[in-house]
């Protein structure tokens, strides 16, 4: 972020941007508000005090350090020059303490026998000196001897301030004037007569040396040296402009100038004004703090700002007024003209200005009378302002109108090399103009264009362009004749964009990183350069562009900043000091007259100010903040060891968290942090990157933590060498060691008698062990005899089948054969009929029983196939007469018991016999699914059904549905059967795979 800045002119070497900036806001930093105080506390990190909080900035976290106790709440807190750190709050003051996790806790001084004025006084400010300390409230002062512990009250109405001057301190007084304390006395002493002046001093900072600088509530300005009042001189205090809501002394020498309504002055011990800054968020200033040079700190009604307003590079933005897209800056008569996003700008001038500003202000406005369409291309030389758009050139007159000079061109950009030629360079057409006897004309035939013009630059005679990846070009003016170059062809493959710089008259095309050609204009031909290949190699930075200015100093761009290079004979020197690093990536150099060095990129407008001093980079020196137990979160640095190395740790605590800070606000970027952590003989190693470093469960042993701050290529500042041990645990230490060896030898002997004890204990458990082999031995003989026997048993069953088959079943055939030819007789009497049927139906049903008791012991249809393919054999072995039978198969297979296959192979085989025999059916469907917890089986007809209760309630015959729920009783199956004369019939029976049945067997 960036602050708004007044501008002090328009002179290239006094016109100022917008200086550097950091914003956090209250929210982003914690337990503050408005009306927050800055500070800094004993290793320089700022501070902000609010309301018992006290957060401090550790590079780039914000860390609220105050302990949350009753008591006491500190509302201000000041450090003293040797790091103790005081506390000021309502009724009450005294010193502040660190405790086990870090925490500030204020520990009053107040003895039990204090005057009563002080319960109720609200010690807000403090100062400390080599003796003591002076707290001050608005009703009085104390003082604290820090020697004897002794304490000095001064009753004072109306306190305003308490300051020091001419080796005294002093308290100012709304009604009483100014006050000199002695301590010597404990009297109070008046100094000169109650004027004005004395009764409303405001705000006070120390100047010099025995001055101090004071502004009153009407926003006069007097020094003040112990004795006598003198007036300030300078702007603001000969024009008083409003109340000063804060003063500062800056490290410099320099006084930081918070004025209500008006802004933030930075001004010069003796008065002259070097910077302001006017916007609106500079107008309600509550605090200033500044400790290093050139960073000063700044509490406004949204948060602390952090302002670097020593940086000679400053930007210009939005809030000067000029909104920033592709700006191309010229300098034209007595301003800056900026073309950015189609528009011109320029700079207000001092005449503009309000003449009781204290400083002229100088922003920039929108040019009158702005030409139509758009502007992207400027050019400008003295008096002579050319711009270009769409329809051409125009040149702006003596009416501050722009006029046509050139037509019909749809212009990109304009390049003047010198007062009397302009290139004009268009993406269709390229075109050049001559300045003769006051008019532009067009000065030779135009050429066709060489593709849009990203970025150009002016030689001495000719026009360069930035095309893109391996694509520069050279336009040039020779005998009335337009002639461009094209350069395509380059020492290296990878498309790089082509940078140009150039330095007299060579032309140096840069294809980062992979090298450079150089061109030499009056030879006209490609040469090698080695005092140039030199400096590039010798850069601390890559260098992009180069440009030499017309004092012969050379300034080089990186893709983070500025270099200056002077030249010094056949080599040059590159200046050590930095001009920072921006947040653009990449900058484009424009040089105007009188040495005026700018850079732009696409959303960016940069200004160096060659009057700032240039100052070495920030030199970082990282300090060990703080270590804490990771284990158990408590401090393990104590104050009085910050600078020194740490003691020897306990091995419990060898899980740490060390915290960092860079020692300095200086840099524009947060800055970064190597750590190397060296132990014994190994090597160096990175083991962290951040201003946090965790270390864990590190073994015993001596360390040295390496810390140090870098860039993006080498460290920067000093190193920080942090010697540290963590001591061996208990069970590591030499005591330890010899308990071992003793109780080696006790557990040799220990184990001597358990050998014994365990070779006995082995003979009685392989004793055991016998006993149980033989044992299962015998378990396992019985099991084969019985197995044995099962065999035997179903063989004779096999043998009995067959013989039962083959006489008894077949006799029955016969004889069923001849009763049904008998009963064919015509002349068979009624009643022998009837018994004949009855018979023949009593032979019939033995058959039957015989059939399914020859069936049970077992048939080779299930030898080594699966239920389905077996439904299918029986299927053909039934003749079905006209009825069609279809059998399907659907899950996925699963291996069924014997016994399961078997039942449910007869269940199908009775269900498809019944519908071919009894129902006259002419479908049978017979579908087997195999599902994840059960297996089912169904058999549905078309035939002519029947009332399932009936036939197994009632009569004779139907003994093979009886059958079917004995079969399914075996296999723990649920067998349903659905009919209906005249419907078919459907017979289902659904095995669970875990059913007792499919464990045990038939």
């Amino acid at each position: 972020m960036v602050a708004g800045l007044v501008l002090s002119g328009v002179a290239s070497d006094n016109i100022q941007g917008l200086p550097f900036t950091r914003f956090y806001s209250y929210e982003e930093i914690g337990n503050v508000s408005r009306g927050a105080q800055l500070g800094f506390d004993a290793l320089g990190r700022v501070t902000v005090m609010r309301s018992g909080s006290y957060s401090v900035l550790n590079d780039t976290t914000w860390v609220d350090i105050a302990e949350k106790v009753d008591g006491p709440t500190m509302q201000r807190v000041f450090t003293g020059p040797d790091g103790q750190a005081y506390y000021g709050s309502f009724g009450s003051f005294g010193l502040v303490d660190t405790n086990a996790r870090g925490l500030l806790r204020p520990r009053s001084l107040l003895p039990a026998d204090y005057p009563k004025w002080v319960k109720s006084a609200n010690f807000y400010e403090a100062i400390v000196t080599n003796t003591g300390v002076y707290f001050a409230s608005f009703g009085g002062v104390v003082h604290w001897t820090r020697a004897t512990g002794k304490l000095a009250y001064f009753e004072i109405a109306e306190v305003s301030r308490i300051f020091s001057a001419g080796g005294d301190v002093f308290a100012a007084t709304h009604t009483g004037g100014i006050l000199r304390l002695d301590l010597a006395h404990h009297s109070l002493h008046r100094v000169g007569d109650p004027t004005p002046v004395q009764q409303f001093v405001d705000q006070v900072t120390p100047l010099r040396e025995g001055v101090a600088l004071i502004a009153t509530v009407d926003g006069r300005f007097v020094l003040f040296d112990g004795q006598r009042f003198t007036p300030w001189s300078g702007p603001l205090a000969e024009h008083p402009t409003g109340r000063v809501t804060a003063l500062h002394r800056l490290p410099e020498g320099s006084v930081a100038v918070a004025i209500n309504g008006r802004g933030l002055y930075i001004v010069a011990a003796d008065g002259r004004i070097i910077s302001s800054y006017n916007t609106p968020e500079y107008h309600l200033i509550t605090d200033l703090a500044a400790r290093e040079s050139g960073v000063l700190w700044i509490a406004t009604e949204g948060g602390i700002e952090k302002v670097l307003y020593e940086s000679p590079l400053t930007s210009f933005g939005q809030r000067l007024g000029l909104p920033i897209s592709w700006p191309q800056i010229v300098r034209w008569k007595d301003r800056y003209v900026v073309a950015s996003g189609g528009r011109l700008y320029e700079t207000v001038t001092a005449a503009h200005a309000d003449p009781s500003q204290p400083i002229a202000t100088n922003r920039f406005q929108l040019m009158p009378n702005q030409p139509s369409p758009e502007v992207w291309g400027l050019a400008a030389r003295g008096d002579h302002l050319l711009i270009g758009n769409a329809l051409g050139v125009l040149a702006r007159g003596p009416d501050d109108r722009f006029v046509p000079v050139l037509t019909d061109i749809n212009v990109a950009r304009l390049v003047m090399v010198n007062d009397a030629l302009c290139y004009v360079i268009g993406q269709g057409e390229i075109a050049v103009l001559r300045r003769d006897e006051g008019r532009w004309t067009e000065a030779a035939p135009r050429v066709a264009g060489l593709g849009y013009p990203a970025i150009v630059h002016a030689s001495r005679e000719s026009a360069w362009i930035e095309l893109g990846a391996n694509r520069a070009a050279r336009v040039h003016l020779r005998d009335g004749r337009l002639e461009t170059y094209v350069f395509e062809n380059y020492p290296w493959t990878e498309p790089k964009w082509i940078n140009i710089g150039i330095v007299g008259d060579t032309v140096v095309l840069s294809g980062m990183p992979n090298g450079r050609l150089y061109f030499d204009e009056k030879a006209e031909k490609l040469v090698d350069e080695p005092r140039l290949r030199k400096l590039f190699d010798q850069a601390p930075q890559p260098i992009t562009r180069v440009r030499e200015d017309e004092n012969g100093t050379i300034w080089a761009t990186h893709d983070q900043g500025l270099l200056m290079i002077q030249p010094e004979g056949d080599a040059f020197h590159i200046s050590p000091v930095t001009y920072g690093k921006i947040s653009d990536r990449f900058p484009t150099l424009q040089l105007l007259p009188g040495g005026d060095v700018w850079l732009t990129t696409g959303q960016s407008l940069y200004h160096l100010d060659r009057n700032v001093s240039l100052s070495n980079p920030p030199r970082f020196k990282p300090t060990l903040v703080s270590v804490v137990n990771g284990r158990t979160n408590r401090e393990l640095l104590t104050p009085q060891s910050a600078d020194r190395a740490l003691p020897t740790l306990a091995y419990a605590e060898n899980s740490l968290i060390l915290r960092f800070f860079a020692g300095t606000y200086a840099s524009r970027q947060p800055p970064a942090y190597d750590f190397r952590l060296h132990r014994g003989g190994t090597s160096w190693e990175v083991v962290g990157n951040g201003s946090v470093l965790t270390l864990t469960d590190l073994r015993e042993g001596a360390y040295r933590l390496e810390v140090r701050v870098t860039d993006s290529r080498e460290p920067i500042g000093e190193t920080l060498f942090l010697p540290f041990e963590i001591a061996p645990p208990w069970y590591r230490t030499w005591y330890a060691y010899a308990l071992y060896a003793l109780g080696a030898g006790a557990a040799v002997f220990g184990l001597m008698r358990w050998s014994v004890h365990h070779a006995r204990s082995r003979n009685v458990a392989l004793e055991k062990l016998v006993a149980e082999r033989t044992n299962e031995l015998r378990f396992a003989m019985q099991q084969l005899n019985e197995e044995t026997r099962t065999s035997a048993t179903l063989a004779e069953r096999d043998r009995l089948a067959g013989e039962i088959h083959d006489s008894l079943q077949q006799g029955l055939s016969g004889l069923m054969l001849h009763l049904d030819a008998t009963l064919k007789l015509p002349d068979l009497p009624a009643d022998v009929r009837s018994r004949l049927s009855i018979a023949r139906n009593m032979v019939s049903f033995t058959r039957h029983e015989v059939q399914h008791a020859v069936w049970d012991m077992e048939t080779p249809l299930l030898a080594d196939t699966e239920l389905g393919d077996a439904l299918r054999k029986i299927a053909s072995l039934i003749d079905p007469g006209a009825a069609r039978v279809q059998i399907t198969v659907s899950g996925r297979l699963v291996e069924l018991s014997p016994s399961t296959k078997h039942h449910l192979m007869r269940i199908g085989q009775e269900a498809i016999t019944n519908a071919v025999r009894h129902a006259a059916a002419t479908t049978i469907a017979v579908h087997l699914a195999y599902e994840s917890h059960a297996v089912s089986l169904s058999v549905s007809d078309d035939g002519n059904g029947f009332v399932p209760g009936e036939v197994l309630t009632k009569g004779l015959g139907h003994f093979g549905l009886r059958g079917l729920r004995g079969r399914a009783a075996k296999i723990g199956g649920e067998l349903t059967i659905e009919s209906a004369p005249g419907r078919g019939t459907t017979v289902c029976i659904v095995v669970p795979l875990t059913a007792p049945a499919y464990v045990h067997g038939r």
